[in-house]
């Protein structure tokens, strides 16, 4: 592993400008910039220790999604849908692939989730959609927490 670790340079540059910095600041508005930029590299650091968790879980969530659309493809993948089948088949290969490739894994479901918005999917393959589309968001939600990017 390199030293110092991505996460070890975040936390260092936080005792920075929190340590270091701040106190020099003679405005109250700098010193508050510097305080907001100590919180976003903690918050950075957090995130960057729980990213390798997060990519796994999503590459497994998103071959299981991929499989379960493979079972519903024969009776629900019909005609006109055949766009649809050969990405399907492009993301089921990238998930057995080691590692997984998963941009391609997402760019299948993309064509799922486009398809699903154009209304061009029957029910049940719109619910598989909408159920990976909620779950996805959830962990998301959960794994950046509640960050205002607005400043």
């Amino acid at each position: 592993m390199l030293r110092p670790t991505v996460n070890e340079l975040l936390t260092r540059l936080q005792g920075t400008v929190a340590g270091i910095l701040m106190p020099e600041l003679t405005s109250p508005y700098a010193q508050g910039q510097a305080m907001y930029v100590a919180m976003m590299l903690a918050r950075a650091a957090d995130i960057h220790s729980r990213e390798a968790e997060y990519d796994s879980i999503e590459v497994k969530e998103l071959a299981t999604t991929l499989t379960a659309l493979s079972r519903l493809a024969p009776k629900h993948l019909g005609r006109g849908l055949g766009d649809l089948k050969k990405s399907l088949a492009v993301g089921l290969r990238s998930a057995k692939k080691n590692p997984a490739d998963r941009r391609a894994m997402e760019a299948a479901l993309s064509d799922f989730t486009v398809a699903l918005a154009l209304g061009r999917l029957d029910e049940a393959v719109a619910r598989t959609i909408r159920a990976h589309m909620r779950r996805h968001l959830d962990r998301t939600r959960a794994f950046l927490g509640n960050i205002n990017l607005a400043g």
